[in-house]
């Protein structure tokens, strides 16, 4: 299964389709064509999509290689007390995240973003978590972002501080009791990831 974010709606590639409510189901078949218009024109009177194939995988490649892809980088990223690190940027709690320069690796990309987002340094990479999407439009043009993110590790005694040229106005390590209720008022693409982590389980907060 693969979510991608349009504004405030969803669309869920999936083999099955869900029992969820306030749910549009639209099943493809070889006859039924699959295009961003057809999707742009279904998701925007619901909440969410569930795009139903028993090739998924096929489904999903082919709606990505119809835009435009831009690859970001980004980081779940615990301290020596396993605090997690959080922005705040454009009134919103987030994650340090950022987009890939030509020909750098991914994990490069992301521990770089996190750096300077943050100002930490020395960051390891414990895992990759997950790849989250949405679509966005840039002067008029529809684009898919793809980031990806890593579960990593900030060495020693840190105290971060924001990027303000980026619009972040915090950069703070976060307390397990306060990530609930930061993480519900965010986008839900932070929520996957976190979701993705495992540590909070099937928290309710995590749920779309």
């Amino acid at each position: 299964m693969y979510r991608v974010y349009v504004e405030n709606q969803v669309i869920v590639f999936t083999p099955e389709a869900s029992t969820l409510e306030n749910t549009t189901r639209w099943e493809v078949t070889p006859e039924n064509e699959l295009t961003l218009t057809k999707l742009l024109q279904k998701v925007q009177f619901t909440k969410r999509l569930e795009v139903i194939s028993t090739q998924t995988e096929r489904v999903f490649e082919e709606f990505c290689q119809s835009l435009p892809l831009i690859e970001a980088g980004g980081g779940l990223v615990l301290n020596e007390a396993g605090q997690v690190l959080m922005i705040f940027r454009n009134g919103r709690w987030d994650l340090p995240k950022g987009k890939r320069e030509k020909d750098e690796p991914i994990r490069q990309c992301a521990v770089r973003e996190v750096g300077e987002e943050c100002s930490v340094d020395h960051l390891t990479i414990d895992r990759p978590l997950t790849n989250t999407y949405h679509v966005y439009q840039i002067q008029g043009r529809w684009v898919l972002k793809r980031t990806h993110w890593f579960l990593m590790h900030c060495p020693g005694d840190q105290h971060p501080s924001p990027q303000t040229i980026e619009g972040i106005t915090q950069a703070t390590w976060v307390n397990d009791t306060e990530v609930p209720e930061k993480v519900a008022g965010t986008y839900r693409t932070i929520r996957d990831v976190f979701a993705s982590w495992g540590r909070y389980g099937d928290a309710a907060w995590l749920k779309e």
